[in-house]
């Protein structure tokens, strides 16, 4: 089973360590009795935290600040549970699809193709920076959750009474010594764990999608390409032409042309089946994340206008807010690339060399054509195309949300 475990090896190996941090991903030299005891750790603080806020909502009933805080906290933890045991259980699923990226990725790293290359480069840097960034600046937010209150309870700028760095409710000792420092650092674990589950979790699976998106643009390049000169081709238009014109003699024999048609076929039925995939294990999580972040921006939204005296709580909010919103930006601009790249298949195999082919080859094209105008994209449940227009909906729907729960609230 170790064997079976991308790990080093993996274009996607700092996703790796990252879910390994939140009990996902066991390290291949780890060993699993021994990691199943951290994931155990993982969960019961996911499931105290879970069970303290279900009791908030009966116990701080009728507060209407402490009861919003406590539903974002509350669908933010569902959520992460739900995408922790996604990927727990269909995790050969989820190696499958990672092992079939990897070998993609190092056969058509060897054909030595400059733009080839160049796009693989391209979608792996784009996957790494956005990982990075949202690692560590996502993954700082607990730990200001926990100490920041703290810290301007303190100065004087929070009221002096005790209260949990998290809206939640285990006991009614919650706030006597020395239950008070124990909870706040069991839910700064909460918090933190949260993250694993809920953000990270999020960035492997938009990484995923950057190298889908990656893999058409490489065949869109190929399809391009198909009986026209191959090789390490130069980003200078100049020394492009210069090769054209001294290779403009050669004559690229049907077989040829047919082999290289039916590598691009064969490469298209592969994508095909990867991004099939994806939305078979993607699909729903979409759809909730989507749902659920709506919500959560809503009830943020309302708190913040409640909370305008208060910097220092406006702050926290709005960071919070940031991260939500981020989470779902990443699944709608990157997912858009597929759809984006998926259209231009059709214009790209057009644009070959057929004129003069066999008629065999350009039925060929033909029937090729007409299937890439089927649309690849990854869907939200199978309502609607995930996409950056998705995205400005999500927002609108947000807002008008909190217009209508303002308006409420005043009456």
């Amino acid at each position: 089973m170790a064997g079976n475990i991308p790990w080093t090896d993996t274009v996607l190996w700092m996703n790796a360590r990252v879910l390994a941090l939140g009990g996902m991903w066991r390290p291949p030299w780890f060993q699993p009795k021994w990691y199943l005891l951290y994931r155990a750790w993982v969960l019961f603080t996911q499931f105290s935290f879970l069970f303290a806020q279900v009791q908030a909502l009966w116990f701080f009933w009728g507060n209407i600040d402490k009861i919003t805080h406590d539903t974002c906290l509350l669908i933010t933890t569902i959520l992460g549970l739900v995408k922790f045991f996604t990927f727990v259980l269909r995790q050969e699923d989820f190696f499958r699809m990672v092992q079939k990226i990897d070998d993609s990725r190092a056969e058509q790293s060897k054909s030595g193709d400059s733009e080839i290359v160049s796009i693989l480069d391209a979608s792996y840097r784009s996957a790494r920076t956005i990982t990075l960034y949202m690692t560590f600046l996502g993954g700082s937010s607990p730990g200001v959750w926990a100490i920041i209150p703290t810290i301007l309870r303190r100065l004087g700028v929070f009221p002096p009474e005790r209260e949990l760095p998290a809206t939640a409710w285990y006991s009614r000792r919650d706030t006597e010594t020395p239950y008070y420092q124990m909870l706040c650092t069991l839910q700064y674990f909460s918090m933190q764990y949260s993250f694993f589950m809920a953000m990270c979790l999020d960035l492997f699976f938009v990484c995923i999608i950057i190298h889908a998106a990656g893999q058409l643009e490489v065949l869109n390049a190929r399809f391009r390409r198909v009986g026209q000169i191959a090789g390490n081709h130069s980003a200078d238009s100049h020394k492009q032409q210069k090769a054209l014109e001294e290779f403009s003699g050669d004559v690229f024999s049907p077989e040829e042309i047919w082999e290289d048609l039916c590598d691009c076929i064969k490469q298209h039925q592969d994508i095909i089946e990867l991004i099939k995939e994806i939305e078979r294990l993607l699909s729903k999580i979409v759809l909730l994340q989507f749902l659920g972040a709506t919500v959560i921006i809503c009830v943020t939204l309302f708190q913040s206008s409640k909370n305008t005296d208060n910097i220092a709580a406006l702050l926290l909010l709005q960071a919070y807010l940031g991260v939500v919103i981020y989470e779902i930006f990443m699944y709608c601009w990157y997912a858009d690339d597929i759809l984006y790249q998926s259209s231009r298949l059709a214009m790209s195999a057009y644009a070959c060399n057929w004129p003069g082919a066999p008629p065999q080859l350009q039925r060929a094209l033909v029937f090729i054509i007409r299937r890439t105008q089927r649309p690849l994209g990854l869907t939200a449940g199978k309502f609607y195309y995930v996409s950056r227009e998705t995205f400005v909906r999500l927002m609108s729907a947000s807002y008008s949300y909190y217009a209508l729960l303002n308006q409420v609230n005043d009456k």
